[in-house]
């Protein structure tokens, strides 16, 4: 009996064990497999971005470019004695020169030497270029021009074959009263304006070394006045002055005060002293024809 009751009860036991089915969950696509972290909500779906994949950013490689050292500028170092460029004196026509015939010839020669004409006033602009151009430069003067009278025909020629050649010159004026005549006047200040030099001749044309011996104080007021004079015709304040045949003073003192830098006579005067503010200068007459004299100036200034 007791086997018959403990059977049944097993049977009991065994079909209730059976009937207890577990329920059953569906699968969800793409669950992830791991239950440790909650699944994000709708709304967190709709709004949370992709986490930033960090880029690596490849830098350009530089190559160092080498620049070679700074070659210093090597500035060439001139005496300041100087050679005096070859300087011609010229003057009117008169029954014994042909003045125009002899310049014309002289302009051949300058040419063929390949020389450049220059003036005073170009060499105080720039100081240096008798240093670096030495040897190649030449100076034309051409004096007793009168401010108060029509310039003389042939001196008229003398411009006109300079120009035609593309030459400047230094002339040197007579001032003396304070009229100018007006072709005169007008014709220097076009020469001034195309870079020829107006040079002081004096005021009256005295000879400036008598002068010293006598009243040297006059020795300004003929030159300053002369200055003026010229200053009012071109717009430009002469910075030279041609001596009146040639004579030089013993002391300079009142040509300096008048403010000029370049005094021209005749004899000497070959070389000078550049770092001077006043400085005596020579030239050279007319021989008895262009070659003749090309190889005068060639002996004595030593080009």
């Amino acid at each position: 009996m007791k086997r018959i009751v403990m059977g049944l009860l097993s049977g009991i036991l065994f079909i209730t064990a059976c009937g207890q089915t577990p329920p059953l969950t569906q699968p969800q696509p793409d669950q992830p497999t791991s239950t440790s972290s909650p699944l994000p909500t709708a709304d967190a779906t709709r709004t949370a971005l992709p986490a930033a994949t960090p880029t690596a950013t490849l830098s350009p490689t530089l190559t160092p470019t080498f620049l070679p050292a700074n070659t210093p500028t090597i500035t060439p170092t001139f005496s300041p004695i100087r050679s005096t460029p070859p300087t011609i004196m010229l003057h009117r026509s008169n029954n014994d020169f042909d003045s125009v015939q002899f310049l014309k010839d002289m302009i051949a020669i300058i040419k063929q030497n390949d020389l450049k004409v220059i003036t005073y006033q170009d060499i105080y602009k720039d100081p240096a270029i008798t240093a670096v151009e030495k040897g190649h430069l030449f100076i034309i003067t051409i004096d007793d021009i009168y401010l108060r009278y029509p310039i003389h025909p042939s001196i008229l020629e003398m411009i006109q074959l300079l120009r035609e050649a593309g030459y400047p010159a230094v002339l040197g004026i007579i001032t003396e009263s304070d009229y100018a005549y007006p072709e005169t006047a007008t014709l220097l200040k076009e020469l001034s304006d195309s870079g020829w030099e107006i040079a002081s001749h004096t005021n009256t044309h005295a000879n400036l070394g008598q002068m010293e011996k006598r009243k040297p104080r006059y020795i300004f007021i003929e030159v300053s006045a002369s200055m003026d004079k010229i200053e009012k015709v071109t717009g430009i304040r002469p910075i030279t002055l041609i001596l009146p045949e040639g004579q030089m003073v013993d002391d300079a003192k009142f040509i300096k005060r008048a403010k000029i830098i370049w005094a021209v006579g005749i004899n000497e005067g070959i070389t000078y002293n550049s770092q001077r503010d006043f400085i005596y200068v020579g030239r050279q007459g007319p021989s008895v024809n262009a070659e003749q004299t090309f190889k005068v100036l060639k002996k004595r200034f030593g080009f």
